[in-house]
């Protein structure tokens, strides 16, 4: 049985996934220096949603169309356009039911944002900058 296989029989509550700092653009460790995974299912639903709002769609073969956003075309966006976006993209990913960006700020290079996600098995709200 392949991980993949193992992965969608998981129930949702018991998946995981390894944590990234998105900011540094490196994987967070432990203190032995293993890559840590997340340890609940909100934090496992922010990292889902921070991969998906961190990848450009379109941009990478191995994802279908269906994955991530299109930041490079934000910057000429009107703010519910981006919002739209963002939600399209983050519940288009199965373990996602609904999302709704809570607010959004603009500043410089970068979108500030709050999003409350509800997941198959749990709720989450995160309070992120994507970088442009």
């Amino acid at each position: 049985m392949g991980d993949m296989e193992i992965y969608e029989g998981a129930a949702s509550e018991d998946k995981w996934t390894y944590m990234l700092d998105f900011r540094n653009r490196c994987a967070v460790v432990d203190e032995d220096g293993r890559p840590r995974k997340t340890k609940t299912y909100a934090e496992f639903l922010i990292q889902t949603a921070m991969k998906i709002l961190n990848t450009e769609r379109f941009q990478y073969v191995i994802y279908s169309a269906d994955i991530g956003v299109e930041k490079s075309e934000w910057p000429g966006w009107e703010d519910v356009e981006i919002k739209r976006d963002m939600e399209e993209a983050l519940t288009a990913h199965p373990e996602i039911e609904r999302a709704e960006v809570l607010s959004m700020e603009r500043e410089a290079h970068e979108v500030h944002v709050k999003i409350h996600l509800v997941g198959l098995a749990g709720t989450a709200e995160m309070e992120e900058v994507i970088g442009l």
